[in-house]
């Protein structure tokens, strides 16, 4: 009964480290940074449609366009919108976060049924501070809700193979969750778990269990949940639905690529920099794993067919993106852990690999040391960026210098941060060299931590203010009234941020003159373009005034501001 107690007792120990650790990384930084690129703003705007016109089952984007995901995630986000109250960058942002959350729980709990506590708690803290995991837990895209739900299929199937879950309500909560991960991201949240599982399954010879799996009642569940979806947005949207979602967005891309084609080897250096910082030890796990006998261990080559048919399958994918590998990372963190828990010592050549990693871990921490001093002997924290600016482009040096502002706000807190993680690095440097590993993992658990107050307070925000449309479309929401027309001109910028912060569709322009007078009546017009369209406009029409406002923001290619200008509908611009 004590023994018991004490592991009931450690269990709620694990689980609100896990959950503390989650809501340090992820949650704080949700409304950090205003919607900068291309994907955030275009989902967005599908959560929009739900929360404007109520349009829950096929939420459109602009209140026309099909979007181009099924709307699981425009759900989840839509949800977070009522709840809160508001729709801004943070709810829509919420439910990657919080899936990301379960997620790391999920793998504790598996980690823990399969291999103990101590290695699921490394397991889960592993996943947590993976780069591509943490980035994707605050981004306003589909790819953490599909790796959730691929991830909680995969457990829920390999649970009902060994018997950790029995009776055929699991059975039906596993087909339940195939059938809402095709609601994630499409196909492919049916696909990827039953080719792992598939694969599993014929490895070990268990014809009987694929052919349970394969005809079980819990199918037509599946199919209800998903295709049933699926049926009534065709009924809604037609042959463009068809095309948009089915035909483009899942044989287009792993066929043609559609814009995304790569060559076969494309993900190799992206499963390690995405993985960073546990992919430093990725070269060792592989090693291990071909050179011993892993095919007698069922728990581990489960693992190790979800990650390696993960990657071959995007990787035979014509369409490629660096994101596609977010579900292998979860497989990657519960098989480093158990490599981990293995290193007692080492031998040989590994030893020399892993101080040689000590040195580069030891120059970090020296050159960090170094610009702490520097700083505190001259009083600039930044005075390290004046030798890095000379050695890089005009362009790369705009960067530098957006970056080097954003860390000025910090102050003397910066300084304190820098000194803080050169001792890590050198900590971690010095384990590395006496092969004491499991300590090596707890300091870059602590660097990882660091890495991301600095990136997620200063240098995101900053790199985001500098494309992002928000303040220009503030500016633009004050000037402009209900009442008054409002035009996009031309297709040089990618109008979805614009939409998005006005929070209303807004009609695109063939050419600058807007409509004719008896259209408008007596409303105001405006039209907003990029600069470089009205540039080339004013040239031909020099009594043209001024924009009444220029947006600072560059959009998400850097090379598009954008200008608002107030129009007479009677007078052609040209």
């Amino acid at each position: 009964m004590e023994q018991d107690e004490a592991r009931g007792s450690r269990v709620l120990i694990h689980v609100f480290l896990l959950v503390a650790l989650c809501g340090i990384l992820f949650f704080p930084y949700l409304g950090s940074t205003p919607f900068f690129d291309k994907g955030e703003p275009r989902e967005a705007m599908a959560v929009q449609d739900i929360m404007r016109r109520g349009e829950w089952l096929v939420p459109l984007k602009r209140a026309t366009d099909i979007p181009s995901k099924p709307p699981l995630f425009h759900w989840s986000a839509a949800l977070a919108a009522e709840v809160r109250g508001t729709l801004d960058e943070a709810t829509i942002r919420f439910p990657s976060a919080l899936y990301a959350t379960l997620g790391v729980l999920l793998l504790y709990g598996f980690g823990r049924a399969l291999f103990g506590a101590e290695v699921a708690l490394l397991g889960g803290t592993i996943l947590a501070t993976t780069m591509v995991y943490q980035n994707q837990a605050l981004s306003a895209r589909v790819d953490m809700t599909l790796c959730f739900f691929v991830m909680l299929s995969l457990v829920l199937f390999y649970a009902l193979y060994r018997g950790l879950l029995t009776g055929q309500f699991w059975r039906y909560v596993f087909y339940a969750t195939c059938g809402i991960g095709i609601l994630a991201k499409g196909p492919l949240g049916l696909l990827l778990p039953a080719l792992i599982a598939g694969t599993f399954l014929v490895l070990k010879k268990r014809w009987d269990l694929l052919f349970k799996f394969c005809f079980h009642p819990g199918v037509l569940l599946t199919l209800l949940l998903g295709a049933g979806w699926y049926v009534v947005a065709v009924t809604r949207g037609g042959e463009g639905f068809i095309d948009r979602q089915l035909l483009q967005e899942n044989l287009n891309r792993f066929f043609g690529g559609s814009g995304h084609s790569h060559p076969v080897y494309y993900y190799i250096p992206y499963l390690f920099s995405l993985g960073l910082p546990w992919t430093l030890f990725l070269p060792f796990l592989l090693w291990d794993l071909f050179t011993k006998n892993f095919r007698s261990q069922d728990d581990s080559l489960f693992l190790i067919v979800w990650f390696f048919v993960m990657f071959l399958f995007f990787s035979i994918s014509a369409g490629k993106r660096p994101v596609y590998l977010l579900p292998l990372y979860p497989a990657s963190a519960l098989l480093l852990a158990v490599w981990f828990q293995h290193q007692i010592s080492a031998h040989g050549a590994r030893i020399f690999v892993y101080r040689s990693i000590a040195v580069l871990a030891a120059f970090v921490g020296l050159g960090l040391l170094t610009i702490t001093l520097g700083g505190l002997w001259n009083h600039d924290p930044e005075w390290f960026f004046t030798p890095i600016e000379a050695l890089l482009k005009a362009k790369d040096r705009a960067n530098l210098v957006v970056v080097k502002d954003a860390l000025a706000t910090f102050g003397w807190s910066f300084t304190i941060v820098a000194l803080l993680s050169a001792l890590l690095w050198v900590s971690l440097a010095q384990c590395l060299w006496l092969s004491r590993l499991k300590s090596a993992a707890q300091r870059l658990v602590w660097i990882s931590i660091l890495v991301t107050f600095v990136t997620r307070t200063a240098v995101m925000p900053a790199i985001a203010e500098a494309k992002s449309y928000r303040g220009f479309m503030e500016n633009v929401n004050q000037r402009v009234g209900p009442g008054d027309k409002l035009y996009l001109y031309g297709g040089s910028f990618n109008s979805d941020p614009v939409v998005f912060y006005r929070g209303e569709p807004i009609a695109t322009l063939g050419q600058p003159l807007p409509v004719s007078t008896d259209k408008v009546g007596s409303s105001q017009v405006y039209v907003i373009m990029a600069e470089k369209d009205w540039t080339e406009i004013q040239s031909r029409n020099q009594r043209l005034p001024a924009p009444l406002s220029t947006s600072q923001g560059t959009g998400p290619e850097g090379d598009a501001r954008l200008v608002l200008i107030r129009v007479d509908p009677r007078r052609p611009l040209l």
